[in-house]
This record gives C-alpha cells, structure tokens and sequence, in this order.
C-alpha cells in the first residue's frame, strides 16, 4: 500500500500537481479575507469580552445534544434579520453546510441541475443525493433552460437548480435574475451558494441575491453564506423558509451527528455581521471596488475581488508563483482539479487592506515575467 502511495505522489509531483502547506509570507494576494477582518480589532475584543464573561469555548455535543447556546440561537436570529430570511441554520463550515443541503433536500424523485463550475462542496453534496443530476454549461442560461424542458418532460419529482453567486476560481458572476425567471418557469428551486459574494456585494453585503430575494422572498429560494471568507471568522449559514431549515435540522447527518460549532465562533460571525452593515463596512467595500477595477484594468477579468490569471500549465503556473514569491508576494498557483485542465493560473484575491501602490508593483513585477514566458 505505501509502493503505491509513492507511485501515485510521484506522479503528481511529476505533473506539477504535488500540493503542500505552507505558512503566510509576504503581501496577502490569495487569502478570501476580503475585507481585511480576519484580525480585526473589534472581533479580538469581542473574543476577549465573551470569554471573560464566561462564554464557552467549545459547545460540549451536538446542536440537538446540549451543544446549542445562547451564541448559536443569537447568530441564527441576527442572521434572519440581516438577510431577511424566514429561518437560518449556522454549521460548523461552508463546505460542511452545502454538501449537508445537497444530500438532504433533494429526494431520488428530484433532478439538480447544476453549473459546470460550482464548487467541490456542492458537488459531494450532488454526489452523495439521491437525486439525478445533470452538469451544464458556465452560466449559460440557455444550458439551463433546456435541461429544465427536457427533465419537466420526463419526470414530477421537484428540480433543483445550483450556483454560485461569485464564482470563486474565476471571478464572474452568476446571472441570477435569468435563473430565477426559470426557476419560476419551470416550478424550481435555486440554491446559490454565496460564499464569495456575502459582505461584499448587495445592501450592507447581503450578496449578489439580495435584490432577488427582496423582491421575491425565499419561495424558491435557498442561500448559503460562508462565514471563513469576507466575514473573516468560519462557518456557513443557510438561508431559507422555515421548513427547509426544520428538514435540514432533522434530516442533515452533518449537522446532526457533528458536535455543534464553537460559541466564541458563533458569536464573532454576528459581530462581523454587525461590522459589515456599519460605515466601516461601507467603506471597505468601497475600498474593495475601487482595487477591483484596478485590478481588471491590469489583468482583465469579470471586474470582481477575484481575478484569474490564466497561464495554460500546470509548470508555468507553478514558476510564475514561485517567482513572485520570492518578491515578496503571496500568491498560489491554482492548478487541476481545482480548475479546468489546460486553464492553471494565479488566482489574484484581493482584500479591502491591500494598498493600491502594492497592486500597481505587483503589476509591474508580473508583466516582465508573463512576457518572458510567451516570448
């Protein structure tokens, strides 16, 4: 077993595939931290208050065995508010919240039809359901439409329709209102995960679906936030009418046999909450835009905080970084399975605290050796 755990780590290592940790060092251009509140003060005060006033630590079980707090119900009431949901349901992780929504809502009956690029979390949700599941194209409204024809024609169970808002490996943006108008077309249900749009983009960064959702409530729709990115601590919180929360509390073998989250966890994701809906938060988004079209001016792009710098190899995209960080930035290579093959690149993120003459340097570092390669 451990020749063939060799012979299959040589391999990735020979097709520059070979993954490995590695500590922060240099100026932050991959981590989703947003809008800078990893290390916020206010969310270290916050921390130090709630223990010093006895909060817990750990929460002792699961959410349905003692382990839910006053922390967990506090955040799930403020989360309700804040994104006008019906009901919401706090986890431990993003990843952990959207593979529990996929294997539990859907039935063997139902069909997901979901785009090509949403992410590994949703996709061993799809996996592991019962239900069919049809892949279609990248945002491709008229894909969608013909997989909800083809399967209204075939089959009653319900259909389920999956994206993401901001996608995260390329930065562009889901067209949210076309699929919502399908959604209601054919009687179907969207999930959109917004896991890199939440903080960011919608009134005091409710996400790219807060317009939608104003308009038309949570009928047929599902949101997920993930809490480790803009928000700045960890985390997922669906979003949802009461009964798709009251099916995920009774029927999701991730929340249910999984020892609730941390209260201090819960506790620093409504006091994030609470920062990004204030001036502050305002202001930082601001920022965050403002580095956006800068950055897309450079490099091109959808025009978000995220944007692809596609190098075509696994060994380029593998060089280009290296080279980079020797200069002092911090910046990965995004290679396959995470992306498509032939399409590895860098993977620019940018957050609220990066200073706008860094970008401009970072530019001017990475230009000569993109040229250097093509020549």
């Amino acid at each position: 077993m451990m020749k063939n755990f060799q012979k299959k780590l040589k391999q990735l290592k020979d097709k520059n595939r070979f993954r490995s940790m590695s500590l922060p060092a240099g100026v932050d251009l991959t981590s989703n931290d947003y809008l800078g509140l990893a290390g916020h003060p206010q969310l270290r005060e916050a921390a130090i208050a709630f223990l010093q006033d006895g909060g817990a630590i750990g929460a002792g079980g699961s959410r349905l065995l003692r382990g839910h707090t006053d922390a967990h119900a506090s955040l799930e009431e403020f989360a309700a508010t804040y994104f006008v949901a019906p009901k919401t349901l706090y986890f431990s992780s993003g990843f952990q919240a959207n593979s529990a929504l996929f294997q539990t809502l859907p039935s063997r009956h139902d069909t997901i039809i979901f785009d090509e690029y949403i992410h590994a979390s949703a996709r061993e949700g799809i996996q592991n359901s019962y239900a069919q599941h049809i892949r279609v194209s990248h945002n491709k409204v008229s894909a969608y439409e013909d997989a909800l024809r083809s399967v209204k024609a075939q089959q009653k169970g319900a259909v389920w329709i999956a994206v993401e808002s901001v996608y995260s490996m390329d930065g562009d943006v889901a067209p949210l209102n076309e699929l919502y108008a399908l959604a209601k077309k054919y009687d179907a249900i969207l999930v959109i995960d917004e896991a890199h749009g939440t903080g960011i983009f919608g009134l005091n960064g409710k996400g790219v679906s807060e317009k939608i959702i104003t308009a038309h409530g949570y009928e047929r729709i599902i949101t997920l936030h993930t809490c480790g990115k803009a928000i700045g601590v960890a985390g997922g919180l669906v979003c949802a009418s009461e009964e798709v929360i009251d099916m995920m509390v009774n029927g999701a073998r991730g929340f249910i046999y999984s020892t609730a989250p941390l209260p201090l966890q819960a506790h620093l994701v409504q006091k994030s909450l609470e920062l990004i809906a204030s001036q502050e938060g305002q202001e930082r988004r601001e920022k965050l835009f403002t580095l956006s079209k800068k950055a897309q001016q450079f490099f091109g792009g959808s025009g978000t905080h995220i944007v692809p710098i596609l190098l075509g190899s696994d060994e380029h995209a593998v060089d280009i970084a290296s080279m980079l960080q020797q200069k002092g930035y911090d910046i990965r290579a995004i290679r396959p399975p995470s992306v498509p093959e032939g399409t590895a690149r860098l993977r620019l993120s940018l957050g609220a605290d990066l200073d706008e003459n860094t970008l401009d340097q970072f530019a001017a570092d990475l230009t000569p050796l993109l040229d250097e390669r093509a020549a």
